[in-house]
């Protein structure tokens, strides 16, 4: 009788330890989505929410959890022991972390093929486990961990289905390289560590009223989501296709260059975004250059030395450079700021045109040097970039209902990108306005990310009457940054704190009056802290 009671209980505890997994699992899905199921990041973020020293709740939370799953490890082999360390460890995986939520505030969990898949893997996972335990009679002991570490089970997932999700990528990438032969347009490919969208935009913009022209849509830049761009949207009489290439790896522009075959590469800058994945910007130089092992011509942005010395070594390997600068009037193609701040396009030193569009003028000069390669004439270009405007949530300046100005740079998150935002914020303020700036800082940028945030904070702490950090990722750096900078005859700047940039907004909304300017740099998913 007592042990018919004690495999019933053993049952029970296993197929409990299993559910709650697989639901606490859902949350952990969430982060690998948005972290383009990339192994490693799941953990990572977990280590992130549990142990964020500026998160006291959680913290301490975690020490409970920690010290429960101890205790059960200890009394392994007596599951009735077990149970209150068990309880607490689900009670705990279920809310915690806070702030971390299963629907998602501002990215929800989308249920993909991939999402099903990925998830179903998570739960054979515990399923197995959970069956080992029971027969080996450790039921409560590893089903507590087993809860605990939810995390670690969808990372396993994650390895697990990478090689079946390349399969399955595998049919519509060949379908894609197939139209691209048929349909033959020439073909372009763009990277960088930051600017490659707004140089994809203005591009697109110009070419297109020379040609049919394709551009890869939104953050179509990987395998999956150039194939989709393609298999969907090129149709017959294109003659121009624009690929935007990203990578969180080495050998993934390669692999890409492989069957997309670019007539035309540029590389827009190389900078310490995603540093956190490639180590050093060494390596991003390596991955980002894969992007020009198939072209016969490269546009290469070289107000920064390393691609300045890149365009030297891909010359002797007989390839066509354009040289191209935001800042150099000698370059080939180059975009410089006049007295009243337009930015003016010169080609070999003559002026071309001028766009009065707050832009990154490097960005634009590589659009321009592939737009000449392409064939389109001067004067088509000179005639485009009048009508030049921001792509989507970059720089995008516009007057609410209270006549406040606002910025919309939410999607940008580089260093170079954020003060240039910062200098188009100073320049439309009127004398007496104030100007708020709202950011949750940037991310990826590895052990420099603490002092870039820093400086960020720094530089908007010089200019800015109020700064509103969002969230907890960079508060302290942001912080630390602004009350350090203010100049010696100037008022030292407000700080405010929001967790969530809907609570932030709401503020800026009740607060800023007719003439202030509020400026809105990068945008984090609530999937960070």
């Amino acid at each position: 009788m007592l042990s018919s009671i004690s495999i019933t209980s053993s049952l029970s505890v296993t197929a409990i330890a299993i559910v709650i997994s697989a639901v606490v699992a859902i949350k952990w899905i969430r982060v690998a989505q948005r972290e383009h199921y990339k192994a490693g990041y799941v953990v990572k973020f977990a280590q992130r929410w549990y142990f964020f020293r500026d998160s006291g709740v959680n913290v301490t939370f975690t020490i409970v959890m920690v010290l429960a799953v101890v205790t059960a490890l200890s009394r392994a082999n007596v599951t009735s022991s077990v149970l209150p360390s068990f309880v607490i460890v689900a009670i705990l995986a279920l809310i915690t972390p806070i702030g971390l939520g299963f629907k998602g505030r501002t990215s929800k969990l989308a249920w993909t093929r991939r999402v099903r898949l990925l998830y179903s893997v998570t739960v054979a996972i515990d399923v197995v486990i959970g069956a080992i335990s029971y027969f080996m009679g450790l039921s409560g002991a590893v089903g507590t961990v087993l809860i605990a570490g939810a995390p670690a089970a969808v990372e396993l997932a994650l390895w697990i289905t990478a090689p079946l999700e390349d399969r399955a990528i595998a049919p519509f990438v060949e379908s894609a390289r197939k139209k691209l032969d048929s349909v033959n347009p020439k073909r372009v490919a763009i990277t960088g560590s930051y600017g490659k969208t707004s140089t994809k935009f203005y591009l697109n913009h110009i070419c297109s009223f020379a040609m049919p022209t394709l551009a890869s849509p939104a953050s179509y830049n990987n395998r999956a989501g150039l194939a989709r761009a393609i298999n969907e949207n090129l149709l017959p009489g294109t003659k121009l296709f624009i690929a935007e290439m990203g990578t969180y790896e080495a050998g993934e522009i390669a692999a890409l260059t492989e069957w997309i075959r670019p007539d035309v590469a540029a590389i827009t800058a190389i900078g310490p975004v995603h540093l956190e994945r490639f180590g050093s910007e060494e390596k991003i130089l390596e991955a980002k250059n894969e992007i020009t092992k198939t072209a016969s011509c490269v546009v290469l942005n070289t107000d920064d030395s390393r691609l300045e010395l890149l365009a030297n070594e891909l010359e002797r390997e007989s390839k066509k450079v354009w040289r191209v600068s935001g800042s150099d009037f000698s370059r080939t193609v180059a975009v410089l700021n006049d007295d009243d701040d337009n930015s003016v396009l010169y080609v070999n030193q003559r002026r071309i045109g001028a766009t009065k569009t707050p832009i990154a003028n490097s960005n634009l000069a590589v659009a321009v040097a592939i737009a000449l390669e392409l064939g389109v004439e001067e004067s088509v270009i000179a005639s485009a970039i009048e009508t030049l405007s921001p792509p989507p949530f970059r720089l995008n300046v516009i007057k609410n209902a209270n006549d406040v100005v606002v910025i919309d740079d939410t999607y940008n998150s580089n260093p170079r990108g954020a003060k240039f935002a910062l200098d188009v914020a100073v320049k439309k303020c009127q004398t007496g306005s104030r100007l708020v700036v709202v950011t949750p800082g940037m991310v990826e940028l590895g052990q420099r990310q603490f002092e870039e945030n820093r400086l960020l904070g720094k530089a908007i702490g010089e200019v800015a009457t109020d700064i509103v950090i969002v969230g907890l990722t960079n508060q302290r750096a942001l912080r630390r940054g602004a009350l350090g900078a203010a100049l010696p005859n100037s008022s030292r700047i407000r700080v405010l704190d929001f967790r969530t940039r809907e609570k932030a907004t709401e503020w800026v909304n009740s607060k800023l009056v007719a003439g202030d300017v509020v400026l809105y740099e990068n945008d984090l998913p609530d999937h960070f802290i």
